[in-house]
């Protein structure tokens, strides 16, 4: 259950791919401690650990709805996994004892490098790396004699403008050298002093090799064009995490090496004589743990499938481009894969007044994946990669376009001295319930709170499809005349989608 709620996480964010590799290593790391495992200690009461247990098994069964309904919402993962992971060590508390419970704890707790960091610290920690290399990578230029500006985190060349993006800033590598780093601490059964001392050299080397990253990507970029770095690009990528990895396993070994050339004595192998004895009632509340993660998978489907039959089916709609005045703009490969939706655009156009418009529009079928693929775009913090500062969050203006009233946050940014005014909205799939509440209800009250994830649970309402409209206007604070210009355009560019469209 934890797994599954992780899943979405490591398939979409590059970043946390290596999640998949995690629950294997446990097994291995598992395995390989199960062959010197002590002597299991005396009996344990069995009423104190299932009293233990309930608390965790109650919040996996029960939280199955509120992350089917919210799965970008990450607190149930990172909630749901250590919650497993309490429950697997009592499991082996209540079988091997104390002894075991110290024996087994670094392979069952190493699950928890798997769970993504919680989004404020993680939009943090990014910025931060990616800022840092920014200015790290213009410098070397400088030293080299290129002409260069930084803005935010790009970096204007003669050439074009290149973005130190996600997968420069350090993190994925950062995170994937601590995993190794931990990994082969165990596998050689470091001290605790020298596993930590592996930790920070891989943090050392991530970084580092990021550095050195974004500096090549840049020199390419002034030499050849920012178009060169599509050919380079992922190749750096990968040989950055190669080196990283190398670089841990070469100072395992070696250090190994040297402790055992100072007299280290590796721990026997030799599993205890005593063969495993699994009391019938362990097996009965393992099996009723079972029972209880069934009933709750099974229920939770039941649920959002019982209300998904009675709910109606609308033609729904969609926006179309190449509309009379507009330009297109294209969207880069890079961002078509990192977000990865089937439908949508990007065009400039102009109002009456004369101003100048951005516009986005993106769509993604309904399943897990929209919304955590939606989460990973949001205003605030991709305009400030590209150098644009926040002055403050305006009122929310609904805005009626067609037959639907859309929700638009509205965000005033600065670039250089030029005001920014942002409209963004998320919008759910069509369809209504059987009340005749529309289903883009959830997403466009935009209520993040108990109560309203609540809302949505209790309604029966999952991710049904999500639809991004953003739209930013330069040199204008006017909120009310800019939103009537996006008012009009957006009526110009609906249209009703057939039934077999949709």
């Amino acid at each position: 259950m934890a797994i599954r709620m992780l899943w979405n996480e490591w398939e979409l964010d590059p970043q946390y791919s290596y999640g998949f590799l995690v629950p294997i290593i446990c097994l291995a790391l598992f395995l390989q401690r199960w062959r010197d495992r002590p002597p299991s200690d005396n009996p344990v009461s069995l009423g104190i650990v299932a009293l233990l247990a309930l608390p965790p098994l109650s919040f996996l069964a029960g939280i199955q709805p509120f992350f089917e309904a919210n799965p970008e919402w990450r607190v149930p993962g990172i909630a749901g996994a250590f919650s497993a992971v309490f429950l697997t060590l009592l499991l082996v508390y209540s079988i091997g004892g104390s002894s075991w419970l110290r024996h087994f704890l670094f392979p069952v707790c190493f699950f928890i490098i798997a769970i993504p960091w919680p989004r404020n610290a993680e939009e943090a920690i990014m910025g931060f790396f990616m800022e840092k290399n920014a200015i790290a990578a213009l410098e070397v230029l400088h030293w080299l004699g290129y002409e260069a500006i930084r803005r935010g985190h790009l970096i204007t060349l003669p050439t074009g403008t290149l973005g130190v993006e996600e997968a420069c800033s350090g993190v994925r590598s950062l995170q994937s050298g601590i995993m190794a780093a931990l990994f082969f601490g165990e596998m050689f059964r470091f001290s605790t002093f020298i596993r930590c001392g592996l930790v920070c050299s891989a943090v050392f080397v991530a970084l580092l090799g990021n550095f050195l990253r974004a500096t090549f990507l840049s020199v390419i970029a002034s030499n050849e064009g920012v178009a060169a770095i599509e050919k380079w690009h992922d190749i750096a990528g990968y040989a950055i995490l190669v080196s990283t990895l190398g670089t841990l396993w070469t100072l395992a070994h070696f250090y190994n090496k040297f402790r055992i050339s100072r007299g280290y004595t590796a721990t026997s192998c030799d599993a205890p004589e005593e063969s495993l004895h699994i009391s019938g009632a362990i097996r009965f509340f393992s099996m009723a743990t079972i029972l209880v993660a069934a009933v709750s998978l099974v229920g939770t489907e039941s649920w959002y499938r019982l209300h998904e039959r009675s709910a109606s089916k609308e033609s729904g709609w969609t926006l179309k481009s190449g509309s009379p005045g507009t330009k297109s703009v294209s969207i880069p490969d890079r961002t078509r894969r990192m977000l990865f939706f089937p439908e949508g655009f990007s065009e400039r156009f102009w109002d009456t007044e004369g101003n100048n418009w951005q516009f986005f529009y993106l769509r993604w079928p309904a399943g897990r994946t929209a919304i955590q693929a939606l989460g990973i775009h949001d205003p605030r913090t991709c305009l400030a990669s590209i150098g644009m500062v926040l002055e403050k969050q305006l009122p929310s203006i609904r805005m009626k376009v067609g037959a639907e009233n859309f929700l638009f946050r509205v965000f005033l940014f600065r670039e250089s001295t030029r005001p920014v005014l942002v409209f963004h909205s998320v919008i759910a799939g069509g369809g209504r319930t059987a009340d005749g509440e529309s289903l883009a209800a959830g997403a466009q009250d935009e209520d993040y709170t108990l109560r309203g994830r609540w809302k949505v649970v209790s309604k029966g309402i999952r991710n049904q499809g999500q639809t991004l409209i953003e739209a930013a206007v330069w040199n204008t604070r006017d909120v009310d005349g800019a939103a009537n210009s996006l008012a009009t355009f957006l009526n110009a560019t609906v249209e009703q989608r057939s039934p077999s469209g949709q």
